[in-house]
């Protein structure tokens, strides 16, 4: 489905007033792969370089070297009509579920966009679509015609999950999709996604500081540190393991406050 090949990234030089030398390269020859219907989590501390490689993936932005194949083609060499067909199949949902949508567009016109860029749909008949599509995120028919400040941020963020899976893509990027809602949001966006997995055989990557949240919705695991892959593994209990100081300060985390029930690394 998706093979991230040896990409290395960085900004270029540093201007002309800082003296301190070239930017260190913010991804090197990072290496992954997602197959169909997994769930690959990607996690890091902030600046580990985690979100960079997701724009990667998704278009946004060319690595200074490496290859980025999705469904066999090569997204920064494939040619626009190639180009298209395969971001109707690469969808995203981004942390900030408020700055992600226009706030003049009601949730029938945000989750509409794809269908109308991809789809040549009366318009009963995408109204019809996105009343079931706002069904299938746990809202109803009747907040079509809500704007963004009129729903709460999960019930937004369910929106934005409504856009994405509009095409039926095959592989969707949940960018730090639910670290900004509270903990009940959170367990239910994290169900809904797994349902929605399960329906529609999606493959998800699932990026993310959170090893609690992965843990819960993740089939494997890949841990960066300043801008390098450092740990690859299932999603169980050989991520609790690890030796890596970086994995360990994201095991950390989740540990009990009482010293008696926290986890020995040896």
């Amino acid at each position: 489905m998706l093979q991230v090949r040896e990409v290395s990234h960085s900004y270029g030089k540093r201007s002309w007033l800082d003296r301190s030398g070239a930017r260190p390269p913010v991804l090197t020859d990072v290496s992954l792969m997602i197959e169909k219907g997994v769930c690959l989590g990607l996690l890091g501390t902030s600046g580990a370089g985690k979100s960079t490689l997701g724009k990667i993936i998704l278009g946004l932005e060319k690595p200074s070297q490496g290859q980025v194949l999705f469904q066999g083609q090569d997204i920064y060499r494939a040619s626009k009509s190639v180009l298209k067909r395969l971001r109707r199949d690469l969808q995203v949902v981004f942390q900030d579920c408020y700055s992600a949508v226009d706030p003049l567009m009601t949730a029938a016109q945000i989750i509409g966009e794809p269908l109308d860029n991809y789809e040549r749909l009366s318009a009963k008949e995408q109204l019809r679509v996105v009343g079931q599509l706002l069904e299938q995120v746990g809202l109803t028919t009747e907040d079509a015609s809500k704007l963004p400040h009129q729903f709460s941020g999960g019930q937004l963020q369910r929106v934005n999950i409504a856009r994405a899976i509009a095409l039926k893509p095959k592989l969707i990027v949940l960018d730090e999709s639910i670290s900004s809602l509270d903990m009940v949001n959170q367990t239910q966006i994290l169900s809904l996604l797994a349902e929605l997995r399960a329906s529609y055989g999606l493959s998800y990557l699932f990026i993310t500081h959170d090893i609690r949240a992965a843990m819960t919705i993740c089939d494997s695991i890949a841990v960066m540190d300043q801008g390098r892959l450092v740990y690859s593994g299932d999603a169980g209990d050989s991520v609790m393991q690890s030796d890596h100081p970086a994995v360990q300060q994201l095991v950390s985390s989740i540990l009990p406050e009482h010293p008696s029930g926290r986890i020995s690394f040896g």
